[in-house]
């Protein structure tokens, strides 16, 4: 087995992974490759890949940004993060990993930052009003501004160019209010990701029009979402329209603790 750098050309490698998990993010690999290849490492096996994991470098913090391997060669977890480790420009870097894949990278002193839900929604209709007028006022006219200044807030980083371009698929529902902004994006023919949703304090009744609008426009695929734990306003939305909790996951950081403001932060 080789791992290393991710090589070119590498989706038809990656179709045991991609059978394995229904909810691998193929385009966000594809799209941290493009702008990232340095920090994008895979495992084959007999030209196989048989885990893969990529991350991204914003101002302060490096985050990996994807991360899977096949349940048979789980060991091969702790070679890719002593690689990121190794290899990035930042020793101050987090990940949100599932609690069951936490101890590999707590060996390696990573420190918990904050518990996580990955809420789905079922594709199951909820009945609610979206009038043409709701639909205009998350229309995201004015989305590049809106997010921009609310993600240097919620952030504490400089993540411009990924919210404005690196995060931005040809499927991407872009929508926002005067209070907040959530964009949207197609993972495969079934499921449909919420990242990132950010709002400003207070703005309970602009976060349930923009859930409202992914709901609506994105039909009756499975949405989902990765969720802080502990801010009940937030959950308390999700539950509401139907979403439910799906899997336990752990954000976790080595070096510096990224200042996030989670009350702010509807998915990740």
């Amino acid at each position: 087995m080789f791992v290393g750098y991710l090589r070119n050309n590498f989706e038809e490698e990656l179709s045991s992974i991609i059978e394995s998990d229904k909810l691998f993010d193929l385009e966000l690999l594809k799209q941290t490759y493009e702008v990232y290849p340095q920090y994008c490492f895979a495992a084959y096996d007999e030209g196989k890949i048989v885990g893969v994991i990529s991350a991204y470098d914003f101002n302060k913090h490096v985050f990996i940004n994807v991360i899977n391997v096949l349940d048979t060669h789980k060991e091969v977890l702790t070679r890719f993060i002593k690689l990121l480790v190794q290899n990035v420009s930042s020793m101050n870097i987090y990940v949100l990993v599932e609690d069951k894949l936490s101890t590999y990278f707590t060996a390696f002193k990573f420190q918990e930052h904050s518990k996580f839900l990955r809420y789905m929604h079922s594709g199951e209709a909820v009945a609610f009003n979206f009038s043409n007028s709701t639909a205009k006022q998350v229309s995201g006219e004015d989305y590049a501004n809106i997010s921009r200044e609310i993600d240097r807030k919620v952030f504490l980083d400089d993540r411009e160019e990924y919210i404005k371009k690196d995060c931005v698929f040809s499927n991407s529902l872009k929508l926002s209010t005067t209070s907040g902004f959530m964009h949207s994006y197609v993972v495969n023919k079934r499921y449909i990701r919420i990242s990132p949703w950010l709002m400003q304090n207070e703005s309970y009744l602009d976060a349930e029009k923009l859930l409202r609008g992914v709901l609506y426009y994105r039909g009756l695929k499975k949405i989902f979402a990765f969720v802080p734990k502990d801010i009940k306003e937030i959950s308390e939305l999700y539950e509401s329209y139907k979403f439910r909790k799906d899997a336990n996951f752990t954000l976790l950081y080595l070096g510096e603790k990224p200042q996030i403001k989670l009350e702010n932060l509807y998915a990740i």
